[in-house]
């Protein structure tokens, strides 16, 4: 799509957003002549949604409207998400261009939560419409816990295993205290499929560790759906055929510069019951130069939210950077991190038996990030209970960084067994 298609697409959507209570007045009347002139309209905020939810944003009759979701916001009230028809067989087209390649020879097992969230059922309906078989299994059940996911992922031959990254990590641990091994004991087992969590490179290293199998991730966002995903040759790369994408700098009025970690700035092209312009993400992300064998010229990095940041020494730690630590790490599965005086504390969960820290990895450590480190292993078991694995288990999203009291007060504990 070139630059003047893209405009008049824009164009066009704005105009039908003026039948919204929350846009009618935040908008120009004339079309806009260039996708510059875009920056003039103000940034939708996530308090935005909030406030206008549930009714404020629909741009369409209600009779228009085919489906409903919420956020999983951990703050605040949840967010609204309003799909017509057509909206929802354009989100199942965006999961279709996973990299994964879905196919009738596979058998998907869904581990998404299928209770208000979107991801599991375009998951669903996209690899249907490939012709593969879905199990959808969920992870808000207790008909479904963890070993029954294993078992069912061996008799049934499943082929891809969908579900956040913790998920993978955490069905893997469920195989080995079945004395299984997750890389030998499921030979149909071609891929795994994430989303709704941030996927560095190490956290992606490790899943495939785990498995034996390749990683492709899909970032996106109940409100507006996959919106980058990756290709089959595992880089996340946008739809720019479905979005406008902006990264903004700290002031979040001008672009970050090339090759910078900024601010995701999101503007659906194409959506009709309740499309957001500039819509501000909360996730930190940069975009890369990077010849793809798959013809893309670009990648786009989500480097996780703005509140999952540790700033030392006026240096911003995201979880990419922290996740680039741990990786150097013996054991990375489970790990949690605060701040300490010109430094991070990490504590880090033993995989094996006399899994350690050496002093020389934590001065190398220290030399290449001019900080100070503490890193302390503790015994398997003390930030998850793995037996909590025979019964129902975590389901939500892990949680990584943590204050200096509640580092102090070993908070994490408490956190970590939820």
């Amino acid at each position: 799509m070139n630059q003047n298609e893209k405009l008049e697409i824009l164009n066009e959507m704005l105009e039908r957003c003026k039948a919204s209570r929350f846009y009618r007045e935040r908008l120009p009347r004339a079309p806009l002549r260039s996708l510059s002139e875009l920056k003039r309209i103000p940034v939708t905020t996530r308090e935005d949604l909030q406030r206008h939810s549930p009714f404020g944003l629909i741009c369409v009759p209600h009779s228009e409207l085919f489906q409903y979701h919420e956020s999983f916001g951990t703050t605040g009230d949840p967010t609204s998400a309003w799909f017509t028809r057509q909206d929802f067989k354009d989100n199942v087209k965006e999961a279709t261009r996973w990299g994964v390649g879905f196919s009738e020879d596979d058998i998907v097992l869904v581990r998404f939560p299928y209770a208000i969230s979107s991801i599991a059922h375009i998951v669903h309906a996209a690899a249907q419409s490939k012709r593969a078989c879905v199990i959808p299994a969920s992870s808000r059940s207790t008909v479904s816990p963890f070993p029954r996911i294993v078992s069912m992922m061996r008799k049934l031959g499943v082929t891809i295993l969908a579900c956040l990254p913790l998920q993978a990590v955490l069905i893997a641990e469920t195989a080995e205290l079945l004395g299984l091994q997750p890389d030998r004991d499921f030979p149909s087992l071609r891929a795994i499929c994430t989303a709704g969590e941030t996927m560095p490179r190490g956290k992606r290293k490790l899943i495939e560790s785990l498995w034996g199998v390749p990683v492709f991730d899909n970032y996106g966002m109940t409100e507006i759906g996959s919106a980058v995903i990756d290709c089959e040759f595992g880089r996340p790369h946008a739809l720019e055929d479905y979005f406008i994408f902006e990264v903004l700098g700290e002031d979040l009025k001008k672009d970050a510069k090339p090759g910078q970690t900024g601010y995701l700035v999101v503007t659906t092209l194409r959506k009709r019951a309740m499309p957001l312009i500039r819509y501000l993400t909360g996730d930190r992300a940069r975009i890369v130069e990077d010849e793809c064998p798959c013809g893309s010229s670009t990648s786009l990095q989500i480097r996780g939210r703005r509140e999952d940041t540790i700033a030392v020494g006026g240096k911003v730690m995201d979880l990419w950077d922290l996740d680039e630590i741990v990786s150097d790490f013996p054991c990375r599965r489970f790990w949690v991190v605060g701040p300490v005086i010109g430094g991070l504390h990490f504590v880090v969960e033993e995989e094996k038996p006399g899994d350690s820290v050496t002093p020389g990895l934590v001065s190398e450590l220290e030399s290449k990030y001019m900080m100070r480190f503490k890193v302390e292993v503790v015994p398997k078991g003390t930030l998850y209970d793995r037996s909590d694995l025979l019964s129902v288990g975590v389901v939500g999203k892990p949680r990584y960084i943590y204050s200096t009291l509640e580092m102090e007060e070993r908070s994490y504990l408490k956190s970590a067994r939820l």
